[in-house]
């Protein structure tokens, strides 16, 4: 097939490591019942994806993740392995589907995914991103939501609204006064209208880190400054000297 351009849907779902079901399960579970398409064909922890081994065991080596090819619409996902070392504790998987915000298909199965330790899902729209036989590239010309957990650690919900998205328990009565939603899956779902107030955004482009964090955050979703320094020094491990 020849190269083209694609618009794509970025689902992002956000979860406490400490409190995640079997995510590998949990997926073929909803892909089943709700999204074939995101059945894996090929999977592995680098591209090409060219894993022979079984896929449970492919998902319990990788560190961190485990890249996955579905069948069209679905071009890409990756898959958080929550035993991941040196990492903080929120886990993070991703889907590319080439389907519109309002797909039915892709509501259901990101929900299907969500428990009570899931923290935030958010879809947005990717733009401009190359597709190559049936591989994704990037840069996307437009890129979706930013990133909200870098190395496992949660910076605070997006600056701006996604397409929609879920809160979580944790973030359920928070977000309660701001944002009119509806009440699904044990969280609250949003699709439009005003957005959370400043103190829980994120500030993702900031270009000290130390200011990226939003001013108000859920306990547990991050690591202290010595324990990001002991997690990327373990005991033992040298440190350049």
């Amino acid at each position: 097939m020849a190269e083209r351009t694609v618009d794509v849907l970025l689902v992002r779902w956000y979860e406490r490591r400490d409190r995640a079901p079997d995510v590998l399960g949990r997926w073929l579970r909803a892909a089943r019942e709700h999204l074939p398409a995101a059945e894996p064909r090929r999977f592995g922890d680098t591209e090409p994806l060219r894993s022979r081994l079984p896929l449970a065991e492919a998902y319990a080596r990788a560190d961190p993740l485990l890249f996955l090819a579905g069948s069209p619409p679905v071009h890409h996902a990756a898959l958080a392995n929550v035993e991941a070392r040196r990492r903080g504790p929120i886990a993070v998987h991703t889907l590319q589907a080439e389907v519109g915000p309002a797909d039915e298909r892709i509501r259901r199965f990101a929900l299907a995914l969500t428990h009570p330790g899931t923290v935030y899902v958010s879809a947005s729209v990717e733009r401009g991103l190359v597709l190559d036989r049936g591989t994704l590239y990037g840069p996307a010309a437009q890129p979706g939501e930013p990133y909200l957990a870098p190395h496992g650690d949660w910076l605070g919900l997006p600056p701006d609204p996604p397409a929609w998205c879920w809160f979580g328990p944790v973030y359920r009565q928070r977000v309660a006064r701001d944002i009119s939603g509806e009440d699904c899956a044990g969280g609250l779902f949003y699709a439009g209208g005003p957005w959370v107030r400043t103190s829980l955004q994120a500030r993702p482009a900031d270009a000290d880190p130390a200011r990226r964090r939003a001013g108000r955050l859920p306990r547990g979703l991050h690591r202290s400054p010595l324990r990001m320094i002991r997690d990327h020094y373990p005991r033992g491990a040298s440190q350049g000297r």
